[in-house]
């Protein structure tokens, strides 16, 4: 699914900005835009199932859960989507919103620690900030680097392995 791809690219472009998350409204927008792939439906109906395509690609590949730096523009913290992460693992739901959000914290940090040039010695897993109106810039803003997100090679035909992981669906 390109959403699904390049949703993850976007993603861990985030990742690559310590501290920095993305609002669902600006990871739908940025999703349909680099994908040439447009809709009308909102966001809501859509967006969840591209997440937990992601969610389980990072587990997949074992990656950290890039899908905790998608966060609610009204209060800055994770959805219900988020909870995909602990059901690929197998592990129960989360009791209360708190507990989703400390676990996403924590997840932000190590997203950042594997994506992230420049992390403080003393970081720490932090609830994300509100999103809020970005001020007027004094300078233009550095365009982030395109991560090139390649998935894996089958060694028996050659052919580009399903980016979620699993067996090559043409020697399996």
């Amino acid at each position: 699914m390109p959403w699904a791809r390049e949703a993850l690219i976007v993603l861990r472009e985030t990742a690559s900005r310590y501290g920095a998350t993305v609002t669902y409204a600006d990871l739908a927008e940025a999703v349909q835009h680099r994908s040439g792939v447009h809709t009308h439906a909102q966001q809501r109906t859509w967006l969840a199932q591209v997440l937990k395509l992601v969610a389980a690609a990072c587990h997949g590949r074992g990656l950290p859960p890039l899908t905790a730096l998608a966060v609610n523009a009204q209060d800055g913290r994770v959805g219900v989507a988020y909870d995909s992460v602990l059901q690929l693992t197998g592990e129960p739901p989360f009791a209360t919103k708190s507990e989703r959000e400390r676990h996403a914290a924590a997840s932000r940090l190590a997203c950042y620690k594997a994506y992230c040039d420049e992390i403080p010695e003393n970081a720490a897993p932090v609830v994300a900030p509100i999103a809020k109106a970005a001020p007027a810039a004094v300078s233009a803003p550095r365009k982030p680097q395109p991560v090139e997100l390649r998935a894996p090679v089958c060694p028996s035909c050659f052919l580009e392995m399903p980016l979620m992981g699993g067996g090559c669906p043409n020697c399996d």
